[in-house]
């Protein structure tokens, strides 16, 4: 850890110091809730339900001024489908729907078109169809430089027979489709359960699975699970990426798109706990990370390093949250061939209790506690670990959005305004959403991370004084330097001045 500095520099400053700018644009008039289309070409797109149930698209301009609103039609009974979402794909929306066929038992994934000006094609396109049963219909990906779309859907084998994934890869123009496949999973464990489903410029479909071991595989000084990426291209043969380390376990695990035509496998790991007594406070802390970098034009693995990280927890950890997980949540490239990895904690506790007979009732706590920016440089040695403290268990509004740009990290999230001054795990207030918690008492923050690692944070704005509250879960980043913000009946964009 020759390189390493850990970062607790924190400090509020000015909103025209970091060189951002946040406007807002009219409500909405809206039966449900606004959802963000994306932004492209300084214009931004918004699609809501009107009060007959209708979907209506709307554009707005780069300084947020209405446009135009249209009604978005899919010539099928509106009882009869869901609305399943959008992607931008060259000069086209294509949005997806789902529609039911009861007399068949079927499902079917539609894709319909709009222009930039949210004019409807009169051409839709089925995409993909399975029996109501199949799992995760309607699910989808888009590559990383937005060229290819994977849809797919699985069927859980009965018994003892294996389970079957179908996906078909399709071009940006939903003229071709690049790759169509029914594959069995190459996994001989007998519980195992799919986890993601990605896609890469080239067409190459990325499945994650966790996989529990059988009693006959399992080895000491191992975990009980590990995690397979299983890569399928228009060979016949799939390419498999096992993870599991000796004496850790992975306690968080995802596939993100690199750069230069790579995809990463990165996550964190944890001490294995084994024996009577366990081995103490250490076997719930994440503190290693791992990353393995796939070429995707080879399909092979381009480098594989674990990280000890230092400075992600209290000295002396003792309350629950002190053993709340890491996720990383972006990676981003730095100039100089180095890497920016950003991290949170999250963990979700299922708690289930017998209401004796009446029988059982099941609670969801979600933890989402502190952010963590790793700096990584281009030798693989991490130069620092800057870690900012706070607090979400069941938040109305927990997790982070961020981006990177000009250097620089941005990360935008909601806490209570008291934590503005926290400098510390120590000083940090918790942020819960109870009866007796109220949104006044939030702000939205910005925080930043330089080329050093020193992390700064600010007030964007006190909701005491305004009743804009967005929704960080369904916000968007349009650009590296812009972040369209969802307020539920209108949105935001915060620009980052170049």
């Amino acid at each position: 850890m020759k390189y390493l500095k850990i970062i607790f520099l924190l400090s509020a400053i000015s909103l025209s110091a970091q060189n951002v700018e946040l406007k807002w644009a009219e409500k909405i008039k809206t039966k449900g809730n606004v959802s963000i289309l994306g932004g492209k070409g300084g214009r931004y797109y918004t699609i809501h339900q009107d009060s007959d149930d209708h979907l209506i698209g709307r554009e707005y301009d780069k300084n947020l001024n209405f446009k135009a609103e249209k009604e978005i039609s899919f010539n099928i009974d509106a009882k009869r489908y869901a609305y399943m979402g959008a992607y931008f794909v060259k000069d086209k929306i294509v949005h997806f729907v789902k529609e039911n066929d009861r007399k068949a038992d079927k499902n079917f994934l539609i894709g319909a078109f709009t222009d930039m000006s949210l004019k409807t094609s009169d051409k839709t396109l089925i995409l993909d169809e399975a029996d109501e049963d199949a799992l995760n219909f309607g699910l989808r990906n888009i590559s990383p430089d937005s060229t290819k779309v994977v849809v797919y859907n699985e069927l859980k084998g009965r018994k003892k027979d294996p389970s079957t994934l179908n996906f078909k890869v399709y071009n940006s123009a939903f003229t071709d489709v690049i790759l169509d496949k029914t594959a069995q999973l190459p996994i001989k464990a007998s519980k195992f359960t799919t986890e993601s489903v990605n896609v890469d410029n080239l067409g190459n479909v990325y499945v994650l699975a966790k996989v529990y071991k059988d009693k006959e595989e399992k080895v000491k000084g191992q975990s009980e699970y590990y995690y397979k990426l299983i890569v399928f291209n228009k060979e016949d043969k799939a390419k498999e990426f096992d993870f599991d380390y000796p004496e850790k376990e992975i306690e968080s695990i995802d596939v993100i798109p690199g750069e230069n035509n790579t995809m990463i496998c990165t996550g964190f790991l944890k001490i294995l706990n084994s024996g009577f007594f366990g081995k103490g406070v250490k076997t719930l802390i994440s503190d290693e990370m791992f990353t393995a970098n796939i070429d995707c034009s080879t399909l092979t693995l381009k480098s594989s390093k674990k990280y000890e990280l230092e400075g992600l927890y209290p000295e002396k950890p003792k309350k629950t949250e002190d053993y709340v997980p890491y996720k990383v949540r972006n990676i981003f490239q730095r100039k100089d061939g180095g890497s920016i990895v950003v991290a949170e904690q999250y963990k979700l506790v299922v708690v289930t209790r017998s209401n004796g007979q009446y029988g059982t009732s099941t609670s969801y706590y979600y933890y989402f506690c502190d952010v963590a920016v790793i700096n990584i440089n281009s030798k693989s040695e991490v130069e620092s670990v800057s870690k900012m403290p706070k607090y979400q268990m069941n938040a109305g509004n927990p997790s982070i959005i961020s981006t990177y740009y000009n250097d620089t990290v941005y990360i935008v999230y909601e806490d209570l305004e008291k934590n503005a001054d926290a400098e510390g795990d120590k000083d940090t207030k918790r942020s819960t959403k109870s009866m007796f918690s109220s949104s006044s008492r939030n702000a939205l923050f910005l925080m930043t991370v330089a080329p050093s690692g020193e992390m700064k944070k600010e007030v964007i704005y006190s909701y005491k004084e305004s009743k804009i509250r967005p929704r960080i879960l369904t916000s968007m980043v349009a650009t590296k330097n812009e972040i369209i913000l969802n307020a539920d009946d209108q949105i935001g964009v915060l620009k980052i001045s170049k």
